[in-house]
Formats: structure tokens, C-alpha cells, sequence
């Protein structure tokens, strides 16, 4: 069996060559539309990709001062309009020596989508992705979670402004047979608190200052999360950028679905 420190470092670099070779990739795009829409041939750029060395949270404090980090990709097929995209966030506690240094929680997002061209509309361009998703985090029960996810999400495009509204159903699964079984609904309960949408703002200002804001919920039970990331280009840099990032409410990973927590966390973002 690998030994766990050996573990670790591969997994270290072969997140950093994922990186490297993503926002090398989409160095090449145009800076011209927001990351998550932008289209081309190949690997490029999906989600944003951040590493947080330092966060604070009402949960997990003190000794237990954990760094985030976010790794996001896709791939045009063949160049069709349908991609496979890959995401992953992680929750390190670098910090906590005592106890080697784990990893608490990763979300692993694999998905595949169909892109729709856009179309002008009042000023600026509407659109949609429409796909198939994949979200776990790879434990065993009672720790396991998972679903899997159709969605179809509108949006529309100016260029200092994107509105992505994301609308999901969620493929229902068996219930399991007793608590703990391996076979079955993990999380049978989870629309309750992440719903049935996300909305995502991201506004660019003149300065190259960006803003995303992102909102979930479900209104029946008045339970949801907000994420707002605020980020700003480092100095002689065209790809990297100093991220402050808050969240709160619940989803903030898919093991603490139905925990509220609150957190934040300052470090470098390699593309957005």
C-alpha cells in the first residue's frame, strides 16, 4: 500500500499539472467573455479554479483551520457542441499535524453538456447548457454522499455582466434497505436544503475587479447557501488574482448538506 505522505504528494502534483495545463489552455481563450461560457477547441477553462491556503469557519476552527482548493476543466468533444467538464473542491486540514494533516471532505463533479450558440438579445447575448451530472464525495456509508443531476441552464451575457441560472432535477434513487447500507439513497433529503436552482451573478468592473455571487435554496423549507467570491488581478500578472471568499448556509460541501456553516478564506485564484 502507498504510504500516506507518498500519497498525498502525488495526488499534490498531479492537481498542480491538472492546473497548469487548464489555464495554459485558457490563456489562449478570449478575455472577452466570462470563463464559464467562453467556447474552443480542446481542453479549456470551466469553472474557477482557487486555492485558499487559509479559511476560517464557525465549524471547523482553531487546530482545525483547513485550506481549500478547486480544480475545474472541459473538454469540447470532437468539436461538437458537447463537452465533458470535470470539477473538484477539497477541504485540507494542512494545519492539523496531530492528526497527519487530512483531507476532511472532496467533491468530485464530473458532467456532460450540450452548449447551445448564443443568440443577441437586448445588448448583450442569451444562451444555454443543457446536460447530465455526476456529484460524490467518494466515502463510504455513513460518511457516503451522492446525485446525480439533469439540468438545463439559461443565461445571458453582456461584457462586464453573466446571469446563469441553473435549473436541476434530481434523478431519484432507491431507498436503502437499513441505515448504513452501502446500497442506496445517501442523502434522500438534500433538495430540501441545497432546491432546485442556482442562480450565479458575475460582474466585471472597469478596474478588472470581478464579483460572483451565487444563490441556492429551496423556498418550501427556507433553506439554501450564498457564496460571494471578490477577486483582483495580481500586479504583472494576466492570470492570477487575489481572492477573498465568503460562504454560509448549508451545501457548502455535499458531507455538510444539511449543516449551516459559515465561512471564509483569503488566497490566489488561477482563473475565473
Amino acid at each position: 500500500m502507498m504510504p500516506i505522505a507518498r500519497h498525498k504528494s502525488v495526488l499534490a502534483i498531479s492537481l498542480v499539472l491538472i492546473m497548469l495545463l487548464a489555464v495554459s489552455a485558457g490563456a489562449q481563450e478570449s478575455s472577452e467573455t466570462f470563463q464559464m461560457i467562453r467556447t474552443g477547441p480542446g481542453l479549456s477553462l470551466h469553472k474557477e479554479m482557487f486555492m485558499l491556503p487559509v479559511t476560517w469557519s464557525d465549524g471547523y476552527n482553531s487546530a482545525r483551520t483547513e485550506a481549500v482548493f478547486q480544480v475545474s476543466a472541459k473538454h469540447r468533444i470532437f468539436n461538437t457542441p458537447i463537452y465533458f467538464a470535470y470539477t473538484q473542491i477539497s477541504f485540507w486540514q494542512a494545519y492539523d499535524r496531530n492528526n497527519s494533516a487530512p483531507f476532511r471532505e472532496t467533491n468530485y463533479n464530473p458532467e456532460l453538456f450540450w452548449r447551445t450558440m448564443r443568440f443577441p438579445f437586448y445588448a448583450g447575448q442569451v444562451g444555454a447548457d443543457i446536460g447530465f451530472e455526476h456529484e460524490s464525495n467518494g466515502q463510504k456509508p455513513p460518511l457516503s454522499r451522492s446525485w446525480n443531476l439533469l439540468y438545463a441552464c439559461p443565461y445571458y451575457y453582456r461584457s462586464n455582466l453573466l446571469l446563469y441560472l441553473k435549473l436541476r432535477y434530481r434523478i431519484s434513487e432507491d431507498k436503502k434497505e437499513y441505515p448504513g447500507a452501502a446500497v442506496g439513497d445517501d442523502n434522500p433529503d438534500i433538495t430540501d436544503f441545497l432546491g432546485y436552482s442556482d442562480v450565479q451573478l458575475f460582474y466585471r468592473f472597469p478596474w478588472r475587479h470581478l464579483i460572483h455571487m451565487m444563490l441556492r435554496g429551496n423556498v418550501g423549507t427556507g433553506k439554501g447557501g450564498i457564496i460571494l467570491n471578490y477577486s483582483v488581478p495580481l500586479p504583472k500578472s494576466e492570470m492570477s488574482y487575489f481572492i477573498v471568499r465568503i460562504s454560509h448556509g448549508y451545501g457548502e460541501s455535499l458531507v455538510d448538506y444539511n449543516r449551516s456553516l459559515t465561512r471564509i478564506g483569503f488566497g490566489i485564484m488561477f482563473s475565473r
